[in-house]
């Protein structure tokens, strides 16, 4: 018996203690409200906190506070979209209007060393229509605190990243008579891309499995049996010209910046995936244009906020002011099947499941034609679906039913 009493006062000192912890936010709040003179009304929790920190970080006094709160009340009613507005719209208009002012510039050069960025319409084109490559790859390398303010690491660490085939490095001559391949390295690309000579020769070695190899200098020979096929030999030179003797696979070049007192690595190309493995990337940090590469190995949402940071900087390069709002709608359009599909006839319009609101975009006749041989229904649930059939829309007024009464 004893045992159930006491099980019993500990619960009721969980439930008190609970009780407790939950009216302490409550009651410091009105704490603050009490304090500064304000309430917070229907203001959300991000924006009421905001406020609250501005009046502390400021020391505003009662009245300061009170005018303060009244404006950030005021904006804030004003920016909340109404019931039934059509946001969709407004977005389209928002973004479309003023992205005629767009350059038709394709690219900017960010650096000395000529990295190609995409910009202008084409740069946000490529966005819109969720293409799976983009033009103007870019990366922006931030490293780990061990090299990051070493500019002498950075470099060579970003000379280490760029893909070098055999063809960048070497010139071969094939002899026929003698079934042999000259192999010549040259001296003044391999010192401006800062390779050792005698690790290349090692990497030759490895990847030339057939033939004797012989090194003589700078130069290395490759030779064959007497009765070995000349194609076959061809092919091997071949190989050995298109193989990667260093650095990343599509990473073309390189430049470092200074930015915030550390510096980073700027590329030409892209391979997120294999530069986020190495040991001196800061992986939380280091980020590509790419965004089908980016939802590919980090996930769908990392490519939404991909989407919704290129379009907006973008525009900012362009002098376009879109509010932010207008950009994350058309982000959650785009990546709301959990892949990125484009605004275009194949990606969201694809998955639509009224065969008006499919008709309605693009290649009218063959999405009538294909609905009714599936024997589709419409339901007339949309916007657009209903504007066809000249039906009132459920959007702004059309949404309110009243009756009048006389």
């Amino acid at each position: 018996m004893p045992s159930k009493k006491k099980s019993k006062k500990t619960a009721k000192k969980k439930n008190e203690k609970q009780s407790k912890e939950n009216t302490a936010p409550e009651k410091k709040e009105e704490k603050k409200e009490a304090k500064f003179g304000i309430k917070r009304d229907n203001l959300n929790e991000k924006a009421w906190n905001e406020l609250l920190e501005a009046i502390e970080a400021f020391n505003l006094n009662e009245k300061e506070a009170k005018e303060l709160a009244e404006r950030v009340k005021e904006k804030y009613e004003k920016n909340q979209a109404e019931v039934g507005e059509a946001v969709g719209i407004v977005a389209a208009q928002s973004m479309g209007e003023p992205g005629t002012q767009l350059t038709l510039r394709t690219k900017h050069f960010a650096g000395a060393a000529e990295v190609s960025v995409g910009s202008g319409i084409q740069r946000v084109e490529e966005i819109v229509d969720g293409r799976s490559k983009t033009k103007y790859p870019t990366m922006t390398i931030y490293l780990n605190e061990e090299i990051r303010k070493d500019k002498a690491k950075v470099e060579a660490f970003a000379k280490s990243l760029i893909d070098i085939r055999g063809e960048d490095i070497l010139v071969t001559k094939e002899d026929f008579k003698t079934k042999t391949i000259e192999l010549e390295f040259l001296e003044e690309k391999i010192a401006e891309k800062n390779l050792d000579l005698n690790e290349l020769k090692k990497k030759v070695k490895e990847l030339a499995k057939k033939g004797k190899i012989q090194s003589r200098g700078k130069k290395m020979f490759i030779s064959f049996p007497k009765n070995y096929s000349l194609l076959k030999m061809r092919n091997e030179t071949l190989k050995l010209l298109r193989k990667r003797l260093q650095g990343t696979a599509g990473i073309d070049k390189t430049i470092v910046m200074e930015e915030n007192g550390e510096f980073i690595i700027k590329t030409s190309g892209t391979n997120l995936k294999a530069i986020l493995r190495k040991r001196e990337v800061d992986g939380k940090r280091t980020t590509t244009n790419d965004i089908a590469e980016i939802s590919k190995v980090l996930g769908i949402e990392a490519g939404r906020t991909a989407i919704i940071n290129e379009l907006h900087k973008t525009l900012e390069e362009n002098g376009i002011v879109v509010d932010l709002r207008h950009i994350i709608l058309l982000a959650d359009v785009i990546t709301l099947d959990g892949e990125i599909k484009g605004t275009v006839r194949t990606g969201i319009m694809r998955g639509k499941s009224s065969p008006f609101a499919r008709a309605a975009f693009e290649e009218t006749v063959k999405h009538l034609l294909n609905a009714s041989f599936a024997g589709e229904r419409e339901y007339l649930e949309g916007v657009v679906e209903n504007i066809i059939v000249g039906q009132p829309i459920k959007i702004g007024t059309g949404k309110v039913e009243l009756i009048m009464k006389e």
